[in-house]
């Protein structure tokens, strides 16, 4: 009776002591730890920086930067959860403050820590759904460390065995993180679906809600896009998130909301909302997409304008000059203009935005291309020109000249204004300093190009100097009040001023005529030459359009306007086979067999005519000739040197066979005329036969080479 009296009081000690364990851990050192990582994780998500103009990452990316700074908070959950564990390995809460303990090390970048703790508490706990926790945590701490493999085969795993009902919602959100990263926009949405509902409300499920709003309409399900933000509203999130959803909602689903004079007077009026004062830059951008829909060019760009110039927080800025870069290349045509709109872009757009290496590649070939461009439109124009009378010339050279410098009195004023802007907002414009609009329509004349008019104009300088003329000024006193100033005003009365201004626009104007007027191809020689000049930057222009920017038809069109001006061209057989190529990439079979049969009618001995039979033959003839240089090489070194003359022709002979299209038959030659020469020790012969040699290959780099061998002198 004692001896059961004695156990029942055992184990009743026992189980108050777990209890009481159990009771110290929960509420004392486990408690804390808790608390301090909810506090941490609440500091980091409030701190994160979402780019709305990008589909937002499901899990905010951690800035590593503040993680440092926050090592000592999850230092100090490690020792108190690591208090729980120790003193209290008994309790209930031993697999929590593992958890806990992971958690810190993955916020403190040691990640190899982590993951064995993870591993430890999935290895060790007898409990199902803290198991599920350890592994949700690994999973992402293999997608943190880009461990992509080792992430699918946890996710799988916990897929396999069926996650409990209280981990499912976590389990699906990072599962769409690793999907979101991985750009499978359909997967994202989908496990989004999964966890949304289980999602407490408040700002960390509307900012879900406004994720799920842009994965749908990247996914063109612009009605189900709509529901989202709509849900967004109804989450009461903080007015930056709410001001998004508000813009995105206006400008997703159907045509006639979005076209309706109700949407854009709602934009308008958030304009003038003393709330939006940092934001105007967004809505700017989104009432300029809403013109653009409308496929009304002037005023989007107008409004782009005013979101490059307008207060915003920064992260709108490189968005809305990649859309003024991309509307003034694809639409307007002024590729000049589109690229100054590219450095500002390139200038700020971050590196990891989806699509970089496109814009980035768009932007390094505008150089060459602009080059080109404004070759071909300044030999066009010149040609031309070169067929005017003189009267209708001048006329003409005084008309355009008017008209550019009111042009550049208007880009002058809108460079000021951006100038002042960027100065006020250093720190988010950056090198921009250009955002008005030429004011001019897109063409091919040259006066409507402000870069090839100065160019022009310092050739001529540098060649002519400054020479005034003092005839054709109807339009001078037109024109004297539209230009800036650039004299010093100070003490000058205003007729003073105003002949110091005629004489400007006097020296100016006749500057830029006599510029033009030099250029003028006036010879046939000289339009010739000013033909090959256009007919080599066409040629160039058109293949930057094919390879580079990958814009087909504009490709196709230079490609043929070589031909169709230039009759003979030097380039016409490899005009054809690009043609040829273009529409074998475009699946246009019967063309690309009309370009095929072109080319083997009227060049059926070139290089691509040999290229259409065989892809290879670039690869393979490089071989040969390679192979030809070597054996050539070993003729020379192992017969002619050794003066086995009669050895070494029979050698030459037979390597020309061998390789009939070769890339050295001038050395070939050459070394077979001095080898037949001293064999049969005839010098009159052997000038006679290098003569013609001289003829027949006049750029050949071996004539001084073998004018020494054979002791001669060219006259």
């Amino acid at each position: 009776m004692k001896q059961t009296a004695f156990l029942w009081f055992i184990l009743f000690s026992l189980s108050g002591c777990k209890h009481y364990h159990n009771v110290t851990a929960h509420y004392n050192a486990y408690f804390l730890a808790k608390e301090k990582m909810l506090e941490a994780e609440k500091k980091i998500f409030s701190s994160r920086k979402d780019n709305y103009n990008r589909i937002l990452y499901v899990i905010p990316l951690l800035d590593t930067n503040m993680l440092k700074g926050m090592k000592t908070d999850f230092d100090d959950c490690i020792k108190k959860a690591a208090y729980a564990i120790e003193r209290h390995e008994i309790s209930n809460w031993t697999d929590d403050s593992y958890l806990l303990v992971g958690k810190a090390r993955f916020y403190n970048r040691e990640f190899s820590d982590a993951t064995n703790t993870f591993k430890y508490i999935n290895g060790t706990s007898k409990d199902k759904v803290m198991q599920e926790k350890a592994l949700i945590e690994l999973m992402r701490t293999y997608i943190e460390t880009n461990q992509w493999n080792d992430a699918d085969m946890v996710k799988n795993y916990l897929r396999k065995f069926e996650v409990s009902k209280s981990n499912l919602s976590q389990y699906y959100l990072v599962q769409a993180h690793l999907y979101r990263l991985r750009k499978d926009y359909e997967r994202t949405a989908k496990s989004l679906d999964l966890a949304l509902p289980d999602i407490k409300r408040g700002e960390k499920k509307a900012r879900l809600l406004f994720l799920q709003g842009q994965l749908y309409q990247k996914l063109k399900n612009d009605k189900k896009a709509f529901e989202y933000y709509a849900q967004v509203i109804r989450n009461k999130p903080p007015y930056e998130l709410e001001l998004q959803a508000n813009l995105a909602m206006m400008l997703t689903g159907d045509s006639a909301k979005i076209f309706s004079l109700k949407t854009q007077r709602k934009l308008e009026k958030m304009l003038k909302d003393f709330k939006n004062q940092d934001y105007l830059d967004e809505i700017y951008y989104d009432l300029a997409m809403l013109e653009l829909k409308r496929n009304d060019l002037r005023k989007a760009v107008s409004l782009l304008q005013k979101s490059a110039q307008a207060k915003g927080t920064g992260g709108q800025k490189p968005y809305t000059f990649l859309r003024l870069a991309e509307i003034h290349f694809d639409k307007l045509r002024d590729y000049e203009m589109a690229k100054l709109y590219y450095d500002s872009t390139m200038a700020l757009l971050p590196k990891d935005e989806e699509g970089y290496e496109k814009i980035a590649k768009r932007y390094e070939v505008l150089d060459e291309f602009i080059k080109y461009l404004r070759i071909v439109q300044l030999e066009d124009s010149l040609q031309r020109m070169a067929k005017m009378p003189e009267n209708e010339l001048d006329a003409y050279l005084e008309t355009s000249i008017a008209k550019q410098v009111k042009v550049e009195k208007d880009l002058q004023k809108a460079r000021e204004k951006a100038k002042k802007q960027a100065e006020a907002e250093k720190e988010l414009l950056g090198k921009n300093t250009l955002q008005e609009e030429k004011n001019r329509q897109n063409s091919e004349w040259y006066f409507d190009n402000t870069a090839q008019v100065e160019a022009g104009r310092k050739e001529f300088r540098q060649k002519w100097g400054n020479r005034p003329l003092a005839d054709n000024w109807r339009i001078l006193s037109r024109i004297s009040n539209e230009i800036d100033e650039t004299i010093p005003k100070e003490n000058l009365t205003a007729k003073e001023q105003a002949i110091a201004e005629q004489e400007q626009i006097r020296e100016e104007v006749n500057n830029r005529k006599r510029a033009v007027k030099s250029q003028i191809p006036r010879s046939p020689e000289a339009l010739q030459k000013s033909l090959q000049k256009w007919e080599n930057a066409s040629l160039n222009l058109a293949k930057l359009y094919h390879f580079q920017l990958d814009e087909l038809p504009d490709a196709e069109k230079t490609y043929w306007s070589i031909p169709q001006r230039v009759q003979n061209s030097e380039y016409e057989p490899e005009v054809y086979y690009l043609l040829y190529l273009l529409y074998n990439q475009q699946k246009n079979t019967s063309k690309a067999q009309e370009l095929r049969n072109l080319i083997f009618q009227k060049f059926p001995n070139s290089i691509y005519a040999k290229l259409i039979e065989n892809p290879n033959y670039l690869a393979e003839s490089q071989a040969q000739n390679e192979i030809t240089q070597k054996e050539y090489a070993e003729i020379y070194e192992n017969l002619y040197e050794k003066r086995q003359y009669e050895a070494t022709i029979k050698a030459l002979d037979e390597l020309q066979k061998k390789y009939p299209e070769n890339s050295i038959p001038d050395k070939i030659e050459a070394l077979k005329i001095i080898a037949t020469a001293r064999l049969h020790k005839k010098q009159e012969k052997l000038a006679e036969e290098l003569e013609m040699f001289f003829q027949k290959y006049p750029d050949s780099k071996i004539i001084q080479h073998f004018k020494k061998i054979a002791g001669l002198k060219k006259e």
